[in-house]
């Protein structure tokens, strides 16, 4: 994975780190879609992800939420302006085992900065959540 690739997911996870919804969001596309088992969703702007990246945020902190970390599972460029990532995610909680799972996504370079403009949340049980 290119260094400005990883720059990019240390500070999403980062954000994550700091459950700090907005800072998540503002790596992210206008829109952006995420595809889950659930179903498609389309995150047509600033107030939407921001809606859904702070209600993530706090079901993680609910769910004893300490950090997370990823490693690269498989790293796809498309030219120069696109690419697809995939990351395994290892979370840890409070009195809990560490979870682990997979999701990937469709990176964009906007104005010369990489933006998530598809995430597909593929492996993640959310059993300390009441959603699902």
């Amino acid at each position: 994975m290119p260094a400005d690739i990883k720059a990019f997911f240390d500070t999403y996870r980062d954000a994550f780190n700091r459950l700090d919804g907005r800072a998540v969001s503002a790596h992210y596309d206008q829109p952006a879609m995420i595809v889950h088992a659930g179903g498609n969703g389309v995150l047509a702007d600033g107030a939407a992800l921001d809606a859904n990246n702070i209600a993530l945020c706090e079901q993680y902190a609910n769910s004893g939420f300490l950090r997370a970390e990823y490693a690269a599972r498989a790293f796809l460029p498309q030219g120069d302006n696109f690419c697809v990532v995939d990351l395994a995610w290892t979370v840890e909680r409070r009195e809990q085992a560490p979870q682990r799972f997979s999701t990937a996504y469709a990176l964009a370079r906007r104005n010369g900065t990489w933006k998530v403009a598809m995430v597909t949340a593929y492996e993640e049980p959310r059993p300390w959540s009441e959603h699902g």
